[in-house]
């Protein structure tokens, strides 16, 4: 969901920037010896191409269509990625730890050159986005396995001259895909920068979905996942 799509304030793209979910965000610090060598596992076992990935995306949430035509790539390389990539290098977070927190796990170096795709909508007062990526069962449950650190539950980030201050929190979901897990970050002050994302993984790939906006929350998140998954699931099998 970059700036080509919509506007947004700088807080709500160092918001998704750190919330490390979707393809808003970057694929974390630099890769350490054992997340090298899951890159390069996953870069053997990938069975799902991007073109196939980006065939199993939604074509449209509710009435609204996609706001800008759908990416594929590798995870890494995808132009959203790299925005925020970009955005975090002005970014001084406090706890300066919660930069790095993979609340997500999409910012595992084992995804970098993932095939992958995502899409955006705009729908009503909201940013919408979907991202899919190939992963290996191994993989998939790393884009799962990390929980937020101690401490990082509130946190301060300095942009532009400007302080802003964030909440962060996460719930598992049941019934969703093989495993899920809710994540919503927020900024005080500010009811346009209320981030709800649900991740997913499945056989083969990993998801997640987005949504971004005064009238984003757990509920249409879930909603909206549910959905996602269940046509990716339809049309990846």
């Amino acid at each position: 969901m970059s700036e080509r799509h919509w506007q947004r304030p700088a807080l709500a793209s160092t918001a998704l920037a750190l919330l490390g979910a979707t393809a808003v965000a970057g694929c974390g610090g630099p890769a350490s010896t054992s997340q090298a060598s899951a890159t390069h596992a996953a870069g053997r076992a990938q069975s799902l191409t991007a073109a196939q990935l980006k065939g199993a995306l939604l074509t449209k949430v509710g009435t609204a269509r996609p706001a800008a035509p759908a990416e594929a790539g590798d995870y890494g390389a995808l132009p959203d990625v790299q925005t925020s990539k970009q955005t975090m290098h002005s970014v001084k977070v406090t706890p300066a730890r919660c930069a790095q927190a993979t609340v997500a796990g999409f910012n595992s170096a084992a995804f970098t050159h993932a095939p992958a795709s995502v899409v955006t909508f705009r729908v009503g007062r909201d940013g919408v986005s979907e991202v899919l990526v190939s992963a290996t069962p191994d993989v998939a449950q790393s884009a799962l396995g990390n929980k937020l650190p101690a401490g990082c539950e509130h946190y301060t980030a300095s942009v532009g001259g400007k302080t802003y201050h964030y909440s962060v929190k996460q719930s598992p979901i049941a019934g969703l895909g093989n495993e899920a897990r809710a994540l919503n970050v927020k900024a005080a002050g500010y009811s346009q920068v209320n981030v709800w994302s649900v991740v997913y993984r499945a056989d083969g790939f990993v998801g997640a979905v987005t949504v971004v906006g005064p009238d984003a929350s757990q509920a249409s998140a879930k909603k909206l996942a549910s959905q996602a998954y269940a046509y990716a699931h339809q049309s990846l099998s």
